[in-house]
């Protein structure tokens, strides 16, 4: 896709709540996708969200209690002004205007730009999970199960991509058959 530059999958990392695990997800924990969780505008976690480590980033949606005014803002199937749009499936939406905002900035960016992008621009600030702790990985970046590694930030992630190197294709080894030993 894209003259060689990789299709931009974003997926939604998934409303099970703690039952459930979006590593167990195929979409969601691929290589190839950049998975997004959601979080409430008081910065925690929504009672839906799933906790795995392919999430990269977050976007915000609705609140914890089942409040239908408490959505995003978007139109309907109809047309119509709609405020119940909710979860996960409303955060990955966002994700997706914002990495087009990105492209439209740099047409050159790859998949692989759009995940490093994700992840630099992407911001903890008052981000609070009860459960899950921000650890920091061997880059030394903090990462959380539910929020990856924060909630995008598109006016960073637009003005890092105007001078974004592109990163080089991802490595990978063949290993040969027993045979060939």
């Amino acid at each position: 896709g894209r003259g060689g530059k990789g299709s931009i999958y974003v997926w939604a990392s998934g409303d099970g709540g703690s039952y459930d695990d979006c590593n167990c997800d195929g979409y969601a924990s691929s290589m190839w996708t950049i998975s997004i969780n959601s979080a409430i505008n008081d910065g925690r976690t929504a009672l839906y969200d799933e906790s795995c480590s392919s999430t990269l980033a977050s976007t915000f949606s609705n609140g914890r209690k089942r409040n239908p005014e408490a959505g995003v803002a978007t139109t309907d199937l109809y047309g119509n002004c709609t405020l119940r749009h909710s979860g996960t499936s409303a955060a990955a939406p966002e994700a997706a205007g914002v990495f087009a905002l990105a492209l439209e900035a740099n047409p050159n960016l790859t998949w692989r730009d759009m995940q490093h992008l994700s992840v630099l621009t992407s911001k903890r600030n008052q981000l609070h999970d009860e459960v899950h702790q921000w650890r920091r990985n061997g880059v030394g970046l903090e990462f959380n199960h539910l929020f990856g590694y924060g909630v995008l930030d598109a006016g960073g992630m637009v003005k890092m991509a105007k001078e974004w190197k592109t990163v080089p294709e991802r490595f990978h080894c063949v290993a040969g058959s027993l045979q060939d030993v």
